[in-house]
């Protein structure tokens, strides 16, 4: 299983934050922030991206809030707050209060949901490649990099042991998850494959295929040349076509949909499974994906 590198920007947000007045429209005063009237957004942005700055000594890195929408309850604004040095990122959810004065980072639960119904909630299963009856029982959800040794490995025992076990009774939704730090030509495979994906669910899944069979054989320098051979061998690829996908990179805001869903979900790993909510990490044996999927048709609960 590889895991996303914890680069300097896990550590510099790694904390909670309560953010006192200071600036202005921060607030400031007593009283209830959560019942307070709301400030403008841009001035919460503004107030937000002053305090990590002042906050983090480390030189170099620069804050941006991504997004500001109310929240789940009432009072409260949560939104994302992007740190980047170089060409590293860290995107972190955090909560505020409607005067902008008290945030803390982090995942509000609401614990009467059931958990795994509640992850699966966030999880978008619409325009994504998938295989099975769209009303299963089961669901499985991969988040996968097309150049991780155990993502291939995983492949084979979903692909060759695990699928064929239960057809019509399973659906299985694919998602990219690219560690671009350790992987060079992961994330082109993420945007190739999503290129495929815009003709067709079947183009998609014979690129899937081929770059997981093949993954021996690919490196950063012959990719393109190999994509090219696969999608002429498919038969059913306009190659002309997913070449200028491919070079206008169309499709990286679909990768980046995939890989800010599995942060907001805590999937910071590749292969990460979802099994009707239930997780599933790393390229486990298929009797362990299979007892999972029994007890779900079972309708049991976890063991």
């Amino acid at each position: 299983m590889l895991r996303t590198p914890r680069s300097f920007l896990v550590s510099v947000l790694a904390f909670l934050v309560a953010c006192g007045g200071g600036g202005s429209g921060a607030g400031g005063g007593g009283g209830n922030g959560a019942t307070a009237a709301k400030v403008d957004a841009d001035a919460v942005k503004k107030n937000v991206i002053e305090y990590f700055q002042q906050a983090v000594d480390t030189p170099g890195v620069a804050f941006s809030v991504t997004t500001l929408e109310d929240a789940e309850f009432p009072g409260w604004q949560k939104g994302n707050l992007e740190a980047q040095l170089g060409e590293q990122k860290q995107d972190v959810l955090f909560y505020i209060t409607n005067d902008g004065k008290w945030l803390f980072r982090g995942e509000a639960l609401d614990i009467t949901i059931d958990p795994r119904t509640a992850i699966m909630q966030r999880v978008s299963l619409d325009q994504e490649p998938s295989r099975g009856p769209a009303d299963a029982k089961v669901t499985i959800v991969e988040w996968s990099d097309f150049e991780c040794p155990f993502c291939s490995r995983a492949h084979d025992i979903i692909e060759q042991e695990v699928l064929p076990a239960y057809e019509g009774k399973v659906r299985f939704v694919f998602k990219q998850l690219p560690l671009t730090q350790i992987h060079p030509w992961a994330e082109p495979a993420a945007i190739a494959t999503e290129c495929a994906f815009q003709q067709g669910n079947d183009q998609f899944w014979k690129l899937y295929t081929a770059l997981f069979t093949n993954q021996k054989d690919i490196d950063k320098d012959n990719f393109w040349s190999k994509v090219e051979e696969y999608a002429k061998a498919a038969g059913d690829i306009d190659v002309a076509k997913l070449k200028t996908c491919y070079d206008a990179r169309e499709t990286l805001a679909a990768v980046e949909k995939d890989v800010k869903e599995a942060a907001e979900i805590g999937i910071t790993s590749t292969p990460a499974f979802i099994v009707n909510g239930r997780r599933v990490n790393g390229a486990q044996s298929a009797d362990a994906f299979k007892q999972v999927i029994d007890e779900e048709l079972a309708g049991d609960k976890p063991s």
